[in-house]
């Protein structure tokens, strides 16, 4: 066998292994774990829906979720990515009913149960919103890995600085992967048909 010829072969095999190195990581859902060895979204936490009723991790186990972290005095991307979900809810049909969209506020000093419940509804009734304590919410959001801070501004007000993308949680509570906001419509659509299989 010549040199060159054995050669074709070593390079097309390492495509062959990195092409399918590739698709595993894409489509096998992927789990994330703590030290502890609980997945990332069934840790535990204690909150308060849009209508002020208290819900806890257990509230959210059954049913595939998908979890964005913001503020309703967000200027952009909190109403553009509640704009996506309900899209993307609409773009489900019937199985839209076979997830759960939760949007938790990063700024519950100024997102009471009033403001969360407007809010949520405005973009889709079907969206639920969670508030609660800066310390249960600080709480939540470390242990699930979401990173928010409070930016002062001129004036003595303030905005808030936090993570963007939307994380997907299995029926079990298990960490699923993310919706990116730059990633076409379509393929956010394909990893929520994933989710709710």
């Amino acid at each position: 066998m010549s040199s060159l010829r054995l050669l074709r072969i070593v390079l097309w095999s390492l495509v062959v292994v990195a092409g399918a190195g590739l698709a595993y990581v894409y489509f096998v859902p992927r789990t994330a774990s703590t030290d502890a060895g609980q997945t990332v979204y069934a840790t535990a936490f204690t909150l308060v829906d849009q209508d002020g009723e208290e819900v806890t991790e257990a509230d959210f186990l059954g049913k595939p979720s998908a979890w964005f972290y913001g503020f309703t005095q967000c200027p952009d991307v909190c109403p553009t990515t509640l704009s996506e979900m309900s899209a993307l809810l609409e773009a489900l049909g019937p199985d839209a009913d076979r997830l759960q969209v939760v949007f938790v506020s990063v700024d519950p000093e100024r997102d009471d149960v009033a403001t969360m419940k407007d809010y949520v509804d405005y973009f889709d009734d079907r969206i639920v919103g969670l508030t609660g304590t800066v310390a249960d919410v600080s709480s939540m959001a470390k242990a699930r890995y979401i990173f928010f801070e409070r930016v002062p501004l001129e004036g003595g007000d303030y905005t808030m600085e936090h993570s963007a993308s939307v994380h997907l949680a299995d029926a079990d509570g298990a960490f699923f992967g993310t919706l990116d906001g730059e990633e076409p419509f379509e393929t956010r659509l394909q990893k929520l048909r994933r989710l709710i299989q």
